[in-house]
């Protein structure tokens, strides 16, 4: 009984890990409708079954994170830059049903007496969704990192040659691609609405949240009340932006040694060990089927 259930458990962590596997690449959310369209769903098997669960429990889970929880749970949506076009309401019907099969895996396994194989599984499927957004931001933050000195130089080049700052941000905006051309542009639509250039650009790092997109801001912000020219503000800011981020690469290089001795030790050093305890078995045979 005990070998029929972890059985049927291996077949089920294939099947789901396939189905992780595939929201890792494509979130199986490319296929969502526009509103004002007509409906027309792709097949996609088990990504199927999930959205009907989800689309169940939807009601409980939307009143399960309550108004605060779904406010913030939007700001996160768009500071990952809406992955895929992912909206509150398809990330709420994918998070019930993760959780929904997260309670049956812990229902299944401590119906065995497996109560601890059980909350691992659930507690994983249940964590599954927050855990993508988390990562997708992350990834998100460190490319525009990457893209802000060379915009900023770019832009700086921009403005010398007479553009004013706001044309100048839009040209650059348009030429480049990336998610940060993305979070300027939403910056551009914010002013053209009448927000000022200082809370446009406070809002923008507020969604990106990142060290970098901060320090340009401040600076900008500062440059800008202290009347300090443009061109040699973004200058100056590109070039600080651009030592930040080459210090935040040594220190992550820095950091990647202890992982990779530690990763070292626990993999050829056990091998190591055991080929030598082997070799010392099949030396000593003799000795040692006269001692046991």
């Amino acid at each position: 009984m005990i070998g029929l259930v972890l059985a049927v458990a291996a077949a089920g962590l294939v099947v789901l890990g396939m189905a992780g596997l595939r929201m890792v690449r494509t979130t199986g959310l490319e296929d969502v409708a526009e509103i004002s369209g007509p409906v027309v769903r792709e097949r996609r098997g088990l990504l199927d079954v999930l959205d009907g669960i989800g689309d169940r429990l939807l009601g409980v889970t939307m009143r399960a994170y309550g108004p605060n929880r779904l406010r913030r749970l939007e700001e996160s949506i768009r500071r990952a830059g809406r992955p895929d076009g992912l909206t509150l309401i398809v990330y709420v019907r994918r998070q019930g049903a993760f959780t929904f099969l997260g309670v049956a895996w812990f229902a299944f396994f401590a119906l065995f007496g497996q109560p601890v194989v059980g909350l691992v599984f659930g507690a994983v499927l249940a964590g599954w969704m927050p855990m993508w957004l988390r990562s997708v931001s992350r990834r998100r933050a460190a490319q525009i990192e990457t893209e802000l000195p060379d915009f900023l130089d770019v832009l700086g080049v921009t403005v010398s040659a007479g553009l004013s700052f706001r044309q100048a941000v839009e040209r650059v905006a348009e030429v480049a691609e990336g998610p940060l051309s993305e979070e300027m542009t939403t910056a551009l639509r914010e002013m053209s609405l009448g927000v000022s250039r200082r809370h446009a650009f406070l809002s923008l790092r507020e969604r990106v949240r990142s060290e970098a997109v901060a320090s340009f801001v401040t600076a900008l912000l500062q440059a800008e009340e202290l009347g300090v020219p443009l061109a040699e503000a973004l200058e100056d800011i590109a070039a600080d932006t651009r030592r930040q981020h080459a210090e935040q690469v040594r220190q992550a290089m820095a950091k990647m040694g202890p992982k990779a001795s530690m990763a070292m030790t626990m993999t050829i050093v056990p091998g190591a060990v055991l080929l030598i305890v082997a070799a010392m078995v099949l030396g000593n045979d003799g000795i040692l089927s006269g001692i046991f």
